[in-house]
């Protein structure tokens, strides 16, 4: 798979600008995610021609993610939906301080319930609080569906900044920072090195939308603020994996081949490298018996549709299914294109992957100028080739998605509404 990664670098580096920072950082977190599992003694062994093919359909799919940001370069973001704007960003803070309080609250309940965070993460301890605290099933449910939206108030943050508009841009931080906040409340390491490289990446992309002072000021406060978050994250991966039990179970899983030794070093390059060859290993093992349907990506709503009465769901039968597609790598990272595989078949992942291309393309090449609402959007597209180095982020940006449309056609309705009581009254 070398030569096949190398020749999708290759390709990816030939619209390569300077100034497009964005594009280089996407290949970049790529290229070293590969490169890493070397340093641990990872390896997979081709067994077959579908091995061949499915490295060259996990390669495919990662260049039709990741190229479409060639084409990023936003000089002005205009506000030709002022109204609107004020209005979805009311809908917006409500949703955002509801998720501040419910991921305090569970940040709480876990340090006094659950500070182990081993058992948090390994042994889902969490579920005992299910039965435990009264209703915290669907305070954490609810929380967890909802933990993107915080992404949303990042170009708002950055589009009163542009405008020097500084009680606008800090609020819209504060409420951003409910998604960072959830990633506590969950131990979610990839969680929290996701909303830095966000907010980062977004500050590439939009940063000659902001005056040169601004720009110069904001670089230092992001580098500052994301040497804190970098070690909070290492904090955590010590106090996970520096327990005894998880350096013996590291320790017996450490190759021999491994160029790191020591158990909390080997999980740092495990963690950050383990979606090429376990996404490969998987999408090698995959079977048309053993597609899910959806319902990985669907999860959330079925749930809610089942809480609702709409829809008879049932999650252990669901986890069950999982496990049974996914066998030993059902709860590890696989990369962007072996899950969608595995809930939708080859045809619609790929179908899937071209429209996604598209889409980013058409946003990114229709000038230097963008409007606020399709920031919203490009966010959020951004999303996907970030956290490709760990999983699909399609389920995670659902919930903010349905959220921008659900406030456009209520907009829509409130205004008709308002013309038509306009027009009777007159």
């Amino acid at each position: 798979m070398v030569i096949l990664f190398i020749f999708l670098i290759f390709c990816l580096s030939l619209f390569v600008r300077k100034d497009n920072k964005v594009y280089i950082i996407l290949i970049a977190l790529t290229t070293a995610t590969f490169f890493l599992q070397y340093l641990i003694g990872r390896s997979f062994e081709y067994e077959s021609d579908k091995s061949i093919l499915s490295a060259c359909f996990i390669l495919i799919n990662i260049f039709l993610i990741i190229k479409p940001w060639s084409f990023a370069s936003i000089s002005i973001i205009e506000n030709n939906h002022d109204k609107f704007l004020s209005f979805f960003k009311n809908i917006l803070y409500k949703v955002l301080i509801i998720n501040l309080v419910l991921n305090s609250s569970i940040l709480l309940v876990v340090l006094i319930y659950l500070p182990n965070i081993a058992a948090f993460k390994a042994e889902s301890a969490y579920l005992k609080l299910y039965d435990q605290i009264p209703y915290f099933a669907n305070v954490f449910r609810y929380a967890f569906t909802t933990q993107s939206a915080g992404y949303l108030a990042i170009p708002i943050f950055y589009y009163h900044l542009s405008r020097s508009q500084k009680r606008e841009a800090y609020l819209a931080l504060f409420y951003s920072s409910s998604t960072l906040l959830s990633s506590f409340a969950f131990y979610s390491r990839a969680q929290m090195i996701t909303y830095v490289l966000i907010f980062v990446l977004y500050f590439f992309l939009i940063k000659k939308t902001l005056p040169l002072f601004i720009q110069r000021k904001l670089s230092r406060v992001l580098f500052k603020s994301s040497l804190l978050v970098a070690i909070i994250f290492l904090s955590v991966t010590y106090i996970r994996f520096s327990a005894l039990d998880y350096r013996f179970n590291y320790g017996d899983r450490i190759p021999q081949n491994s160029i790191i030794k020591d158990p909390v070093v080997y999980s740092l390059f495990d963690y950050a490298s383990q979606s090429h060859s376990n996404g490969l290993h998987q999408l090698d093992q995959f079977t048309a018996d053993k597609v899910l349907n959806g319902e990985q990506f669907f999860r959330d709503i079925y749930q809610i549709l089942n809480f609702f009465g709409v829809m008879n769901w049932d999650v252990k039968e669901y986890q069950d299914r999982k496990y049974e597609a996914y066998n030993d790598g059902a709860d590890k990272f696989l990369g962007y294109t072996t899950p969608l595989v595995f809930n939708f078949g080859y045809i619609i992942t790929f179908l899937v992957s071209i429209l996604y291309y598209l889409i980013v393309k058409n946003l990114l090449k229709r000038g230097y100028t963008k409007s606020i609402i399709s920031t919203l959007y490009i966010v959020l597209l951004l999303f996907i080739p970030t956290v490709s180095i760990f999983y699909t982020g399609y389920s995670l940006i659902l919930f903010p998605l349905i959220l921008i449309l659900s406030c456009r056609i209520l907009f829509i309705l409130t205004s008709l509404i308002k013309q038509f009581l306009g027009l009777s009254l007159n």
